[in-house]
């Protein structure tokens, strides 16, 4: 069985993102945004649902695994419409020239556009391969690949020496999202080594994080795109969060949908 104590890695996500968040959400919840919750809270689900997942396939409770696994097709698309909730609230952030959105939230943006179709492609896999264990696992636990960038990504002023209370502080930080997401390939590139022919999709994780990594140097800092960027506070929230959930919907349904005509899945596998 591929991925024996994966569920133990992805646990240990935690602890991290604790540090990494208390600063700027979790000391101040009470006053937190809404959005922040929701985003919050799904990604969490999404972890733990990975972790007890792949305790209950690696100790043998098939029927507990299949059955927890359509919980996915609820909290795939909460999760997300928690992220659009997100991205919608930084671009507001940005134009009410909030310090540090001011200086990264169109650059911010181009990490989410990747994240999300990463996440997407991998979920969709998942459910097309959930007939062949090695494929199937995988693809899913490749999926948090893309949520530790924003976790060590605020972990990177601690190795860098920064300091919070220095008046450059924000600037400094642009140094960090890079280490935070350099940090991240090198993870999903070494675990592509160590898990051979299961490690493509972590091999695929590690390689779009680094072009998400470039997408905000290049894509991100362009001119024309922080002069579009504003607009995207002008949408109304709610239907964007309702068209982000319905595209995770869609997703799943498309995965499961894939993953029901043997024939193509199983050919699929072998050619892969």
């Amino acid at each position: 069985m591929p991925f024996r104590h994966a569920h133990r890695w992805v646990l240990a996500a935690f602890p991290l993102a604790f540090l990494a968040f208390w600063p700027n959400y979790l000391s101040v919840i009470g006053t937190s945004p809404w959005s922040y919750h929701l985003h919050g809270v799904t990604a969490s689900m999404w972890l733990i649902l990975l972790a007890i997942q792949s305790w209950s396939i690696q100790n043998g409770h098939h029927q507990f695994h299949k059955t927890n696994g359509l919980v996915s097709f609820a909290l795939f698309p909460l999760f997300m419409a928690g992220g659009a909730t997100i991205f919608h609230g930084m671009a507001e952030r940005f134009v009410a020239d909030s310090p540090f959105h001011a200086l990264y939230a169109p650059r911010l943006a181009w990490l989410d556009f990747v994240s999300v179709a990463g996440m997407a492609w991998f979920y969709f896999q998942a459910l097309r391969f959930r007939r062949f264990v090695g494929k199937h696992s995988s693809h899913l636990l490749a999926t948090t690949i893309f949520l530790l960038p924003p976790i060590l990504g605020r972990l990177a002023p601690l190795p860098m020496g920064l300091d919070p209370a220095a008046p450059d502080f924000f600037r400094e930080l642009h140094n960090g999202f890079h280490l935070g997401n350099i940090s991240t390939a090198a993870i999903a590139l070494l675990i592509a080594w160590r898990a051979g022919r299961n490690g493509r999709p972590f091999a695929i994780a590690g390689i779009l994080v680094l072009i998400s990594t470039l997408l905000f140097e290049v894509a991100g800092g362009s001119g024309t795109w922080w002069a579009i960027y504003p607009h995207f506070a002008l949408l109304p929230a709610a239907p964007l969060a309702i068209a982000a959930g319905v595209f995770g919907a869609i997703v799943g349904w498309a995965g499961w949908k894939a993953g029901s005509r043997p024939g193509r899945a199983e050919s699929a596998a072998i050619a892969g």
